[in-house]
């Protein structure tokens, strides 16, 4: 690291049920006893890392590394931008994974095993990648905008999401998501919706689950767009049709492994926008996130951001 490369560390020590904080304080003194030097801020309550990121890329800082799961790296993410602009034009985000799913560190290996986070945090590589920009309706009711960098979905993927981030996470991420899920396939039922993309209707009907991919795994390790890639303009959408129960428990292994894509029920396409419309309540999640619920928009922001890997 040089001393352009100020880095804070936004720490949420409830992640992975509480788990994260005793992890993270060993990491710490490893990392310093090396001689890397990073300043650290806590979060105690939801969008403090996403206030603490904003104030720390006003205050100089260029690094921010989020420590904690998909919520927190979603938070961060959230906060290099203010009234959608890029508050700085250098500035860097990474991740040490700690909490509950790790699907975006999943692409890049990353992880918080000691090594590997010294190798990040002075040898790793910078990489521009695209920012999607997810317009929805907020739990207070108004329309929302917030940003992510991974995956975002209605319907059976998002339910589980709401379940997992409801539920207490004392269960490793892999196990969290795979009983949420199995819960969520029992009681979920389908639900009717339109799909756009790129203002163009491609499907009608009943349908088990919508997403928008720009990285490849969602839901815990379940690897949905294998061919997605973070920094090609692209969303890769993948409309799951009517389903039965099971159906989709049958899938499950070939989610996981991304060998689903050939199914004859599968509609997959890129496009720079979907927009998901529906009279039924469809719960929307963004890396890991239940923010609100549909109608709902997806699109490629111009604002892309670098990461750190």
């Amino acid at each position: 690291m040089n001393n352009s490369d100020k880095t804070l560390c936004v720490v949420n020590p409830a992640s992975a049920n509480g788990r994260t904080k005793k992890t993270w304080r060993a990491l710490e003194s490893f990392l310093r006893g090396q001689g890397l030097e990073f300043d650290v801020r806590y979060t105690s309550q939801p969008k403090d890392a996403t206030n603490i990121t904003r104030e720390a890329l006003q205050n100089g800082y260029r690094r921010i590394v989020a420590v904690g799961g998909d919520g927190t790296l979603n938070e961060v993410v959230n906060g290099f931008y203010d009234n959608g602009k890029k508050i700085k034009d250098d500035s860097v985000f990474s991740l040490i994974p700690m909490g509950t799913g790790g699907d975006f560190a999943r692409m890049f290996s990353l992880s918080a095993k000691p090594q590997r986070v010294l190798e990040l945090l002075t040898r790793g590589e910078e990489l521009e990648i695209d920012v999607v920009k997810g317009t929805f309706t907020g739990w207070s009711g108004e329309r929302e905008i917030r940003y992510y960098i991974n995956v975002a979905d209605v319907g059976l993927g998002s339910e589980t999401v709401y379940h997992v981030n409801n539920n207490s996470k004392a269960l490793k991420g892999f196990l969290s998501f795979l009983i949420c899920a199995v819960y969520s396939i029992l009681t979920y039922e389908n639900k009717h919706l339109t799909v756009k993309v790129d203002d163009k209707e491609v499907f009608t009907g009943k349908s088990s689950m919508v997403v928008a991919s720009n990285g490849s795994y969602f839901g815990g390790g379940m690897k949905i767009a294998p061919q997605a890639k973070l920094n090609d303009g692209l969303l890769d959408i993948t409309i799951v049709k009517d389903f039965s129960k099971i159906e989709i428990l049958r899938n499950l292994p070939g989610i996981y492994s991304g060998k689903h894509t050939n199914h004859p029920d599968l509609i997959i396409l890129n496009g720079k926008k979907v927009e998901i419309i529906s009279e039924e309540k469809l719960y929307v999640e963004l890396d890991g996130e239940s923010p609100g619920t549909g109608d709902l928009e997806f699109e490629i922001s111009p604002l892309q951001m670098k990461v750190l890997i």
